[in-house]
Order: C-alpha cells, then structure tokens, then sequence
C-alpha cells in the first residue's frame, strides 16, 4: 500500500501546484487590472502632493491638486479646507481663494451669535479624516507655510490684483497659520485683531468684511446678565437697647447674586446665636435673662462698583430686609412657657462696602467676566424695633469674610 501511494503524491503534487500558482497569477491580475478605487487615488495624489511640495516644485503640485480635485468632484473630498487653502496659496491661485472665502463665509449656517454649523461641502468624509491621519500633509503644509509666511505675501504683493484683495488674502494666510488656540483671549488674539479692524477700517464695504468679523477677528465682551454666589462667617456687634438685652456673636450665611451690568443684586440670608443678658416682654411672655436665641436676617441689597480691576473689587452698596429675634427650639424644650413667645421681627435698611480679592489666579477677571475670589464686607443694619419695642432700640455692625464667585456669559462682539 506504502509502495504505491508514494508515486501517486508524487504524480499529482506538481500538477496540483501549479494549477494553485496560475489561479492566483489570474487573481492578481484581475485585482491590478481594475480601476483604482477612490481611497487609492486620494492616498496617492496627496502622497504626490506632499512630494512635490517638499520639493518646491509648484507647477507639478498645481496639476496634481487640480486633478484631484476634479476627480473627486469637490476639493474639500480630497483636501481638509486649510490645507486647500494653503495649496492654493501656494499654486498662487488667489482667484480661487478670493470665492472660496466669499461662498464658506455665505454658506455657513450660525446656530445664534457663537455656534456655527460646517457646511456639507466642506466637511471631511470618514474615508477623508482616515487619510489624513495617517499622512503627513496636513502637518508639512501648515509647517512649510509658515516657516515662508514672509515670501507667500511678497509673491501676493507681486500679483495681478487689487490692494483689496492682496490686502485680504495676507490677513487671511496670517490667520490660518498664526491664529491662537485660544481666540478668547484678548493679549494672544491681539495683533491679528488689530491687523483686522485696520482691515475693516480701510476696506468698510469690503466683500470679505463678513469673512473677517466671523472667522479672522475675535472679540468677546461679557454678558450683560450675570450670577453669583458667597458663602460667608463673620461677627455682629448690637448697639443701644439690643446690646443691653443681647450679646454680640457669631454670625453666618450664604447670599445669591444676579448681575445686570454693573449692577449687583444679591439675596443675602444670614444666621447667629442670640443669647439675652436681660429678660424680654413680648405680648405678655416673658423670655428670661441668660436663655440662648437666635438672630435671623434677609435682606436684598443693590452693589455699584466704586473701583474695579481684574483682581479688585470695591463695591458699596445699600438695600433693605427684614430681621428678627427668638429663642431656639432646644431653648423652648427646656422651657415650655417660651413656646407663646413670638418672634421679635421688624423692617431694617442696610448700608455697607464689600471689597472682593483674587490676585492668585490669572484665568479670573474680577472686572470682566468675573471668577472666585475672597471678600471682606462691613454692614451697618438700621432695624426699627424702637416702633413696638422701644427698648430695643439700636443697630448692628457685621464683619464677614467670604468665599464667592460670580460669572458672565462671554458673547462674541462682530
């Protein structure tokens, strides 16, 4: 059996082989015979791209860029838009560059005044975004252009257009090469915001004014609207009848903020011990001498800023509330014929300066569009007990120190 096996193998291997070998050569020339898929045209023809740019030859990187687009049947299927535009900076076709400007700035859908929408023909396909992850041309072009941002605009300087146009197209390479990561804000945007108002300046009916407001100048100004909050500790001193019947003490409570401008409304609610050195007749029920108590207080009060700069704050205000006195419920367990006792409870005015500090922390703008910070606040409160209780008649001093915040929506100015 072992005998005649052996030249069987040996008869039908080859010839098995070799039928194996020239149904894979058919394949592979079946595969190499096809058309080229469109993720091989765009692989290579950027790969081509990126050669000939390294290697400065620009009217071979002009034909490449123009058949691919042409076959793709979009520019922005076979480029992301800023390298378009820098190839084209480069190929010097300004014309192209000058409408392309003008119809993304038409085309773009802004979702109110911050939030814009990309336009379906700019946006990158996924096949697009894979390319260019994996090559290099992105990152080569924005290099290269920038290392020859000076001749890029000697050669828009020595072309056939209007100073308009060169004017434009220099501002516009210097914000797609130089713009910051961070637009809002004020000292890294601020010489390209300079170089666009003298644009808008110069140009006031300019074509791609809108262009320029949107995409290339980047102004922020606070929101008219804004909130707040302060968590605060701090000390009460009484005067007249309400020192003689109460002790001074430890006072605490939290406040609410809304802004409107440089006006400052804020809700503050505040709570203290309240224990009494004399006794108190209130609607025949008496609250002994030496019995623990409470102070209670809410007020509205309107702030105006008397000075201000990013890391000071000095505001004064004035507002009016409502106060009130009485023994503690522990107070009342202990001494059940307090439980008629009536809280004491009147009217009061308030004035005071509140002064907020934050010079750790270079994020927070106190004058702008504001951040944490720590307060000192005096208040002065003018209760009217002297009208039902002229015994208690008197006012209060209250020092706080504070934990707070506040902010405003940062709204982008056009």
């Amino acid at each position: 059996m072992k005998s005649i096996f052996l030249p069987f193998v040996l008869f039908f291997f080859p010839l098995v082989t070799t039928t194996l070998a020239q149904e894979n050569d058919s394949l592979r020339n079946e595969i190499l015979s096809r058309e080229s898929s469109e993720i091989e045209i765009i692989t290579k023809g950027r790969s081509l791209t990126l050669e000939h740019l390294q290697k400065g030859d620009l009217y071979a990187l002009k034909e490449v860029k123009t058949y691919l687009a042409a076959e793709a049947g979009n520019p922005y299927r076979a480029f992301l838009p800023v390298e378009y535009w820098l190839l084209s900076f480069w190929s010097e076709e300004y014309n192209i560059l000058l409408e392309e400007a003008k119809q993304f700035s038409a085309d773009i859908d802004w979702q109110g005044e911050n939030y814009w929408e990309m336009p379906e023909r700019y946006r990158p396909s996924s096949l697009l975004r894979m390319i260019a992850e994996n090559d290099r041309l992105s990152q080569e072009v924005g290099r290269k252009s920038a290392e020859s941002y000076l001749p890029l605009t000697v050669t828009i300087d020595a072309a056939a257009l209007n100073s308009e146009e060169k004017a434009f197209l220099k501002l516009w390479l210097y914000s797609i090469l130089f713009t910051p990561n961070r637009v809002d804000q004020d000292t890294e945007m601020a010489e390209q915001n300079e170089m666009a108002d003298a644009f808008l300046e110069e140009y006031s009916g300019s074509e791609y004014g809108d262009y320029t407001r949107r995409f290339i100048r980047y102004r922020f100004k606070p929101s008219d609207w804004g909130f707040g909050y302060e968590l605060f500790l701090g000390y009460n001193t009484l005067t007249g009848g309400l020192n003689r019947h109460f002790g001074n003490s430890i006072a605490g409570g939290f406040a609410f903020n809304v802004l409107y401008r440089k006006l400052d409304l804020s809700l503050r609610f505040n709570y203290a011990s309240a224990k009494s050195r004399r006794e108190v007749i209130h609607q025949g029920v008496t609250w002994p001498a030496d019995i623990g108590g409470y102070l209670v207080g809410a007020d509205l009060a309107l702030h105006f800023p008397l000075y201000q700069s990013s890391d000071l704050l000095l505001k004064p205000f004035v507002g009016i509330g409502g106060m009130g006195i009485g023994p503690t419920d522990a107070e009342i367990e202990d001494h059940p014929e307090l439980e008629d006792f009536k809280e004491l409870s009147t009217l009061n005015y308030l004035a005071g300066l509140e002064l907020q500090l934050n010079s750790w922390d270079g994020e927070v703008d106190l004058s702008r569009n504001g951040g944490g910070y720590l307060g000192i606040r005096y208040s002065y409160y003018m209760p009217h007990y002297k009208r039902k209780h002229a015994l208690l008649e008197g006012n209060m001093h209250m020092i706080t120190l504070s934990f707070g915040g506040f902010g405003r929506p940062m709204k982008r100015e056009f």
